[in-house]
């Protein structure tokens, strides 16, 4: 009988390692799929002064995930810790194609998947607003990393890689994009598609990996005028509250938005049929 239960327990192990080596294998293929998405010539050329080049790249969310020098976006034991790079250190090893690359499409320089960064909407970033935003990182002095360590994955995190569960942004867009050349006069718009709706949708609550995010027309059409520049402008809602990575965002990123184009953004988000 002991003999047995020997046997049989030594087959559960073995079939145990079996599986977490099949769940390890596969997750690092995934990790390591790549796209084939061509690193396309683009010139940066600006004649924006640089306080506006700064700001028109920090209204494009670059702030709120990366901070000045790497952050962590999400810390579960179970799913991993995830890691936004050090920009200051993260550019200077890339050319200007490559980054257009991975911030359109989402692709690294070796050709893999970036993970979380929206290049879904990113891909709509018009050609002037990229120039900004590459020549804009091109000036950061270079910064001791924020955070140790880089991205590791937890046990989950390699179980929903294996099973293809957790999404890539190179999977959502297409090998070839055409954005416009200039950035709107008036951004509404552009705003929702570039930086909203990664998290929002217009009609109806969103549910990320993360947060339930609510509609925006409602939202839009509840705030007045005053709130809702407020709310840009710290990421507090009504009464002061903290909404979390709302308030991350707004307070790195949407700070930037000038007074006209947050009264853009509401009309836009309110009266969108």
């Amino acid at each position: 009988m002991k003999r047995i239960l020997k046997i049989t327990l030594a087959a559960v192990v073995a079939i145990c390692l079996i599986a977490v080596a099949g769940v390890y294998a596969l997750s690092e293929m995934r990790l390591s799929r790549t796209y084939d998405v061509a690193v396309a010539d683009f010139t940066v050329k600006t004649t924006l002064p640089a306080e506006e080049v700064e700001r028109r790249a920090r209204t494009l969310m670059c702030g709120g995930c990366h901070h000045d020098a790497g952050n962590v976006l999400i810390d579960e034991p179970g799913i991993g810790r995830i890691v936004a790079p050090n920009l200051t250190r993260f550019v200077p090893m890339y050319s200007d194609a490559e980054l257009v690359r991975l911030i359109r499409h989402g692709v690294k320089k070796d050709g893999t998947g970036a993970f979380i960064m929206p290049a879904s909407n990113f891909a709509n970033i018009t050609d002037d607003d990229m120039a900004a935003i590459i020549a804009w990182m091109r000036s950061l002095k270079q910064l001791p990393d924020a955070v140790a360590g880089t991205t590791q994955w937890g046990p989950l995190g390699r179980i929903g890689l294996a099973l293809d569960k957790i999404p890539f942004e190179a999977d959502l867009v297409p090998a070839v994009v055409s954005p416009a050349a200039t950035r709107p006069t008036d951004i509404g718009e552009y705003a929702f598609r570039t930086d909203c709706s990664h998290c929002h949708n217009l009609d109806t609550a969103k549910q990320s990996e993360a947060f339930l995010a609510p509609a925006l027309k409602p939202l839009a059409q509840s705030y007045s005028a005053a709130d809702f520049k407020t709310l840009l402008r710290t990421g507090k809602g009504v009464g002061g509250r903290d909404l979390g990575v709302m308030t991350q965002v707004s307070q790195w990123d949407f700070s930037h938005f000038t007074d006209v184009e947050i009264e853009q953004i509401q009309t836009y988000l309110a009266i969108r049929p």
